[in-house]
């Protein structure tokens, strides 16, 4: 027979028991993936893609990576979701999954032209993607008036910089930038690459290894029309650096 005394210890155990045998509700790497997580050793883009449950182009999209092999120990990594603080009028939202144009409007209490606008280089409204970072307001703040782009783009080279490419232009580096959200990071951009242009660009300078029909495909134009912009152009197959080029 069991004693009265022996049943509360008896109970005291079984407790224990069930509660080291029964599985913990609980997601991989929660309290770790929300707003940043820094490279710990041995981490992967993947490793943190799948323990973060996103993926590794979204965190390529949200940092600025272009390699995805070639991450660093303390490195921080931005995490879809996450807001970073901007200038005061606007912040910097990294797309999560299941975001759309219409419910982000919603969260951040603007219009869904309003974020168009602010975000020059969407031109899907329909289509953004998960780590993508956009322009959206400061809550309570006026939005600044965003620069035009002029619907060119511009495709990066060998050897460019967001400063050198401003140059080129004949434009400011702020301007530059302004019209490109999506560079995540202005000093990691890549060859390939497509920027878009502010409104009013007109002529390029020519640089090492372009040719005219480049130049043409690259704005989107025909070398005909080119030919024909810039009658000083006497061989289409004769072109030289720091020649500027009228492109309308």
């Amino acid at each position: 027979m069991i004693t009265k005394k022996f049943i509360p210890l008896f109970a005291v155990i079984l407790v224990v028991l069930v509660s080291l045998l029964s599985p913990i509700n609980a997601k991989a790497g929660s309290g770790t993936c929300a707003g940043n997580v820094t490279v710990a050793a041995g981490d992967t883009l993947r490793k943190i893609a799948d323990r973060c449950y996103t993926t590794v182009f979204a965190l390529q999209l949200a940092n600025g990576i272009s390699n995805p092999n070639l991450i660093y120990v303390g490195q921080v990594l931005v995490m879809p979701g996450a807001i970073l603080k901007g200038n005061g009028l606007t912040d910097i939202y990294i797309v999560k999954r299941g975001d759309t144009l219409k419910s982000l409007a919603a969260d951040f209490n603007t219009d869904f032209s309003v974020l168009l606008t602010l975000n020059p280089a969407i031109t899907n409204a329909n289509l953004i993607y998960e780590g993508q970072r956009m322009n959206v307001p400061t809550p309570g703040s006026i939005p600044p008036t965003p620069v035009p782009t002029s619907g060119q783009v511009y495709v990066v080279q060998r050897g460019d910089t967001m400063k050198k490419i401003a140059d080129r232009f004949g434009i400011s580096l702020e301007t530059l930038v302004q019209v490109n959200p999506q560079v995540a990071n202005i000093n990691l951009i890549y060859v390939g690459q497509r920027l878009n242009l502010p409104a009013g660009i007109s002529v390029y300078i020519v640089i090492r290894g372009d040719t005219l029909k480049q130049i043409a495909n690259r704005f989107g134009t025909t070398l005909e029309a080119l030919l024909s912009l810039n009658p000083d152009i006497k061989n289409a197959n004769v072109i030289y650096v720091g020649q500027i080029i009228k492109l309308q």
